[in-house]
């Protein structure tokens, strides 16, 4: 991953919350990335009944096989930490283009969602891409998540077609 670097600029994606704020990752940040996926799935599986070290499995083996996803279809992605107050509360995985940039993915600690930080990413984001210049944010969300896909709705983000089987590609111009 790239860390923070557009060609020879670097990235500044700066909410206007001051206790709010994006930094790039380091290989120091793989534990809490680790953590943040193992918190954001497990509450996936609780109604599946599976037990505690079947589910551990299953998301470790997840993660393995979403991190080398994402380097291969993504190798020149930024990794971001979010933090709050200087404690890593999530994630922001992006692919910036000279045309559009592309949300990766994106993920923020269970306790820490339905606050408004996930609104002001958004905004910081926004306003980063507008200022240079940027056509589009472009992402894709899983058709199984429809208090995720309906946050990108009310955030201007239109469903723009299939992104396989299993998720939406959604857009926002910016032009």
């Amino acid at each position: 991953m790239r860390d923070g670097m557009i060609g020879d600029a670097r990235l500044d994606i700066v909410p206007d919350d001051p206790a709010l704020r994006l930094r790039p990752a380091g290989p120091v940040d793989e534990p809490f990335i680790r953590h943040l996926f193992e918190e954001v799935r497990a509450g996936q599986f609780a109604a599946t009944g599976l037990s505690g070290p079947i589910v551990g499995q299953i998301i470790a083996q997840q993660f393995r096989s979403q991190a080398a996803g994402y380097a291969a279809q993504f190798p020149d992605a930024i990794s971001l930490i979010v933090t709050q107050d200087g404690t890593a509360i999530g994630r922001l995985l992006l692919h910036c283009a000279s045309e559009r940039w592309h949300i990766v993915d994106i993920a923020l600690l269970p306790l820490d969602c339905g606050r408004g930080t996930g609104t002001k990413i958004l905004d910081a984001l926004e306003a980063s891409a507008r200022q240079r210049g940027v056509g589009a944010l472009t992402l894709t969300v899983l058709s199984g998540n429809p208090a995720a896909h309906r946050f990108y709705l009310r955030h201007g983000f239109a469903e723009s077609g299939q992104a396989g089987a299993a998720h939406i590609a959604m857009r926002k111009d910016l032009a």
